[in-house]
């Protein structure tokens, strides 16, 4: 009854206490929202009320709401550091193709260079195309992972070494290409000179030997040719007269000659008569100085620089005639030295 008066009354700011069963009493809030002397109790003897239950709640979602908060920025820094690494990875590719390119011009600026390679610079040329060839197509590849790009990298970082050594190695072939032209080019200047010494030393050799020779050859130092009439008795007398004269007597000495080699000689004896022909029989040929001469008659002398003296008789072809015939005595080498006759 009190209850019903409360609702129909709406007496506000009134505690009532209705008795309900044995020793329990229910407070009722007032309409002001004064907390009624039950709930005081039930707060002081330590029991929750209904709020609590409702900030239980309130906590639980709190928490579910942090927790997908922070799964979401989870999740959004994993997808934003992918995103990120992958620009890395492109941009690194990126670069290490630029860095290929630049090798590979290098490698083809020092090919071009006309140089005679060895058979290990062959290699290692052969060896870093192969090498830049396998990396670009590493490199086109679009499922490259951190390790399998720090591994590229560390193949171009190796292949720059080793394009650095073969562009070191290329230079010194190079320079000692160079130093075995200077070289080379100082030995030929060298057996140039050499030759245009030899050349000259040969010349001087020749005329050294020809001026020998022409001192070497045997000389007349002087010569006698006296006309004999031969007697009946054998008796043989000087003659003037050419019906008289039966033959020529020809007697020499050989100048003093160290040089000339003591040895037997071919004296070649060519006989001009008073008209100016030389006589000769049976076509005799000789040769001074590399031209060939007709001679009258030959005799062999043995030289041996002693200043003996010579003696040769020509009985001539026909009967001698008046006049004057000369006599010329050569060997190989040329002159002797000659002489003339006048007969009446």
């Amino acid at each position: 009854m009190l209850e019903q008066f409360l609702l129909n009354g709406r007496e506000p700011n009134v505690l009532k206490v209705e008795k309900m069963e044995e020793n329990d009493v229910k407070y009722k809030r007032s309409f002001n929202g004064e907390i009624t002397v039950n709930e005081q109790n039930k707060m002081n003897d330590g029991e929750t009320p209904d709020k609590s239950k409702d900030t239980t709640k309130i906590y639980f979602f709190i928490v579910a709401i942090i927790t997908l908060l922070a799964t979401n920025v989870y999740f959004y820094v994993k997808y934003r550091n992918s995103d990120s690494q992958n620009v890395t990875i492109l941009s690194e590719k990126s670069q290490m193709e630029s860095e290929l390119d630049r090798i590979e011009v290098e490698l083809d600026r020092v090919t071009k260079e006309n140089v005679k390679l060895t058979e290990d610079l062959k290699l290692a040329q052969e060896s870093a195309r192969i090498k830049i060839d396998e990396l670009r197509t590493k490199l086109t590849q679009n499922e490259l992972d951190r390790a399998e790009i720090e591994r590229a990298q560390q193949q171009i970082i190796q292949l720059r070494e080793a394009v650095s050594k073969y562009k070191k190695d290329i230079e010194k072939l190079k320079s000692e290409n160079a130093l075995l032209v200077s070289e080379r080019d100082s030995l030929k200047v060298s057996a140039n000179s050499a030759i245009a010494k030899a050349d000259e030393l040969e010349s001087i050799n020749h005329d050294l030997e020809q001026k020998v020779d022409v001192a070497s050859a045997l000389k007349i130092s002087s010569i006698n040719v006296n006309a004999l009439r031969v007697h009946r008795s054998g008796k043989e007398s000087s003659e003037t007269r050419a019906k008289r004269t039966d033959k020529l007597k020809i007697d020499f000495n050989i100048a003093d000659n160290p040089l000339a080699k003591k040895a037997i000689y071919e004296v070649y004896i060519r006989v001009i008569e008073p008209s100016g022909n030389l006589l000769i029989a049976d076509n005799n040929i000789f040769e001074v100085d590399g031209i060939e001469m007709q001679y009258t008659e030959k005799t062999g002398i043995e030289f041996s620089n002693d200043g003996k003296l010579y003696s040769f008789e020509w009985k001539g072809f026909e009967e001698f005639k008046s006049g004057t015939y000369t006599i010329v005595l050569y060997t190989s080498k040329g002159t002797m030295g000659k002489a003339t006759i006048r007969l009446s």
